[in-house]
């Protein structure tokens, strides 16, 4: 009888043959067992975060139990979890239950600004492309030493 840490490796390496490297990397690579009942025939799997979990039931909950079933012989019931990370749950209990109007607008200010700076090197990127292509471009019309006339069609 293979332990679960057995089972799910399998099933890891199953379906990283099947799907995408970068699917795997993005979507199953990092993911943990929480909870595995062989009576029951149920697994839970701990996602890192709610969209991961949210992601994981709606597109790839098939793919995990068609796995699971490939792997063991026997159908599980695959359900998702979202991890919840020790360093958050105790930090979570000293949270102030009100924050400071001023330190709130700090906050609220700094994000802004990261937004606005994220987008600025972005335009940055994207003016630097167009430069290029302009200047390939520039190139071009000086290789082409006299435009040929199109004739106009006859009215």
């Amino acid at each position: 009888m293979k332990t679960i840490e057995e089972i799910w490796k399998d099933t890891l390496e199953l379906l990283q043959k099947r799907m995408s490297r970068s699917s795997f990397e993005t979507w199953i690579n990092g993911l943990t067992v929480q909870r595995f009942d062989a009576k029951k025939k149920t697994i839970t799997i701990n996602a890192e975060n709610e969209f991961t979990r949210q992601w994981l039931e709606t597109r790839l909950k098939q793919v995990l139990e068609d796995a699971m079933e490939e792997t063991t012989g026997d159908r599980y019931a695959v359900s998702f979890a979202v991890k919840v990370k020790t360093h958050i749950r105790y930090s979570m209990e000293r949270v102030p239950t009100r924050l400071d109007p001023q330190e709130e607008y700090q906050r609220e200010n700094r994000a802004l600004l990261h937004e606005v700076l994220d987008e600025l090197k972005s335009l940055h990127h994207r003016l630097d492309y167009f430069e290029i292509e302009l200047s390939n471009v520039k190139k071009e019309m000086k290789a082409v030493k006299r435009p040929t006339k199109v004739p106009r069609p006859p009215q």
